[in-house]
């Protein structure tokens, strides 16, 4: 319901930040919100049947479309956090609970009225409200319900808000501060949608290659980042056993590897800091990342490499995190065991008179 006390808890730009201290938000979610929430599901199972969605995840109708300047949000949003939670049992029959969620939009909720009634004569205690269905909107998969978007009306809670006794309490201060991970899910969340284009656009016999890739990116995203983060830092993920090894080559010749795990070069050091599956314990989610102190002058190529084909898969896709603040970007390619594409050059960055550039490599 209402939890929002930090700009930086928004993921949508669209989002209303509501900020409330936290006995009020808990006085309008069980005495404002809850009733309504209630009502609307009566008739549809009960509450019990359905669960919330973070309210940190509030979407609005802008990000509903198909524009083409914008990632196609409804389908990211169906693989991370609805399809990728239904499943079968033993028994072959689907186990899914329906979410809801609550938004202040009225155009992601103009086009359907429950017929139930928002309970202001009871919330507010006075008979002069007018009835007015609960506007809502759906989501199906088929003829099922698998999402319910239920109107909120702003007016209303701030109506509600005036009729509580006043309290002395400061509101919890608003802290924009994004983590290194909200960044890069960010840009992995464009990933997904564009790998979900390829799944749904491919051939029948390539379909499932394609929803293994789309897998990994969205459980890529729920894992946290290794190693040091300094003024600038690569990172390297994949989802396999196997040794893949990230390389940084100066334009001066000499590199950052396993090889040379640490480089000090043109007044700043790189380091190899977080090498994973090269021996010893082996995991599955790995990472390798380097980071600098200081940005370092001059220019860059990152490279990846397979090394160790260990789950003789032949060909392993892989990830590539580049934090700069703000700037930070993402690639998405793969390697292979043999041939041309055994080291894959990924992206060319150059720092030359306060400027930091890119150039992408991948083709």
């Amino acid at each position: 319901m209402i939890k929002h006390n930090s700009a930086s808890s928004v993921i949508s730009p669209f989002n209303l930040v509501v900020t409330l201290n936290p006995k009020m938000r808990k006085r309008v979610n069980e005495e404002f919100i809850k009733p309504i929430i209630e009502l609307f599901f009566s008739d549809k199972g009960g509450i019990s049947l359905f669960s919330e969605l973070d309210p940190d995840k509030l979407k609005t109708e802008v990000e509903f479309s198909n524009l083409k300047e914008q990632e196609s949000f409804v389908k990211t949003y169906v693989y991370k956090e609805i399809m990728n939670e239904i499943s079968k049992n033993e028994n072959g029959i689907v186990q899914f609970s329906p979410k809801y969620l609550i938004s202040f939009d009225r155009d992601l909720t103009r086009y359907k009225r429950d017929t139930n009634k928002y309970p202001y004569k009871k919330i507010f205690s006075k008979s002069q409200y007018k009835e007015e269905d609960i506007r809502f909107g759906v989501m199906r998969l088929g003829n099922i319900p698998i999402l319910y978007f239920i109107y909120i009306e702003l007016q209303e809670v701030i109506r509600y808000i005036k009729t509580l006794p006043q309290e002395v309490e400061k509101t919890d201060p608003l802290k924009i501060v994004e983590t290194a991970e909200a960044r890069r899910n960010k840009l992995i969340d464009k990933l997904v949608a564009k790998q979900y284009r390829a799944y749904i656009n491919s051939p029948e016999e390539n379909k499932q290659q394609e929803q293994i890739e789309l897998a990994r990116l969205i459980n890529l995203s729920k894992e946290v980042l290794q190693g040091e983060r300094g003024s600038l830092r690569v990172n390297l993920s994949w989802n396999t056993t196997d040794d893949l090894d990230l390389h940084i080559n100066t334009d001066g010749g000499r590199k950052i590897n396993y090889q040379n795990k640490i480089l000090e070069y043109n007044g700043s050091i790189g380091k190899l800091d977080v090498d994973a599956n090269a021996g010893g314990t082996l995991v599955s989610n790995p990472q390798e990342n380097v980071s600098w102190d200081v940005v370092p002058m001059g220019k860059h190529t990152v490279s990846v490499n397979f090394y160790s084909d260990r789950e003789k898969r032949s060909k392993v896709p892989f990830t590539v995190f580049v934090e700069n603040g703000d700037e930070s970007r993402i690639y998405n390619s793969f390697v292979e065991s043999t041939g041309a594409n055994k080291t894959r050059q990924i992206v060319e960055f150059e720092f030359k008179n306060g400027l930091l550039t890119f150039r992408e490599l991948i083709h």
